[in-house]
């Protein structure tokens, strides 16, 4: 049967993790257009109630995915909902700890971009100024939250007879890039855990695949400056930041039946910036 264009997912049940904001919110809103019903979940309450309280088809829930009872429960109530679970988008992701190490960050992103226009050398020292806490905040977020929803999902998608996990990698975890370990390092790790999810969960006729950005025009990326946007964009072959908008539209086809014959897939909507 041929659906209606705008029903690609028509009546599909959805997680989506990072979704009130950037890239997860963008999909949400790509998944409801398309017919799904979705639990939209995010460490902020007022990015979900603002972005997503008139959506009808949205469930809207506060929880930190680096707490692994937290998010049990959460998929313990699509079960009573729903009985089965279609789709899993891992978005929620952050790529610094916290306040302060964001703004170590942009100091040293700022001081490289300097003595880059001047053509002076710069190598930047994160190893010796990182903290255990750091790393180990990002790894819990990044890595601990992805497999935390990954196990809390599977039963309900092996209930569905099959479905679509997506998790957010970055280009960061599959090529050399100048910044703190526990980002790259979190996100290979992702990419590792997708390809070793996929191939356990194939005989359930469960797609896993991971999507590995660039340059996304998000508040995350921007917040830095425009200069640290154009060192990055020095990077791509294509020179713009792609939209929130289109990595959905990539997550819708990954999610549908369009989607049907690729897992184990590392798929970057990254100008370029890998080119494999």
């Amino acid at each position: 049967m041929t659906l209606p264009a705008g029903s690609a997912l028509q009546d599909k049940i959805a997680v989506v993790t990072g979704a009130g904001s950037g890239m997860g919110l963008a999909t949400v809103q790509a998944f409801v257009r398309e017919g799904a019903t979705v639990y939209a979940l995010d460490i902020s309450q007022d990015n979900l109630d603002r972005e997503l309280g008139s959506e009808t088809a949205v469930t809207p829930l506060a929880v930190d995915i680096s707490d692994s009872a937290a998010v049990s429960a959460v998929f313990d109530q699509v079960r009573k909902e729903h009985g089965r679970l279609d789709i899993l988008i891992n978005a929620a992701g952050v790529n610094t700890p916290n306040r302060r190490a964001t703004e170590w960050l942009d100091s040293i992103n700022h001081t490289m971009i300097e003595h880059m226009k001047a053509g002076q050398p710069f190598a930047p020292e994160f190893l010796e100024e990182t903290p255990d806490t750091d790393f180990d905040r990002v790894m819990k977020i990044n890595v601990h939250g992805t497999f935390y929803a990954i196990r809390a999902a599977a039963p309900l998608l092996k209930a569905a007879g099959g479905g679509a996990v997506v998790n957010f990698a970055s280009v960061a975890g599959q090529v050399a890039l100048p910044m703190p370990a526990y980002y790259p390092a979190s996100k290979a790790a992702v990419v590792g855990m997708t390809r070793s999810v996929a191939g356990e969960l194939a005989p359930f006729n469960i797609r896993v695949n991971a999507l590995a950005p660039a340059g996304i025009n998000t508040a995350l990326l921007t917040q830095s400056g425009d200069d640290h946007v154009q060192a990055l964009l020095a990077m791509q072959p294509l020179k713009r930041l792609a939209e929130p908008e289109e990595i959905a539209e990539t997550l819708v086809f990954l999610s549908s039946d369009a989607g049907a014959h690729y897992t184990g897939q590392i798929f970057s909507p990254s100008g370029g910036a890998l080119l494999t």
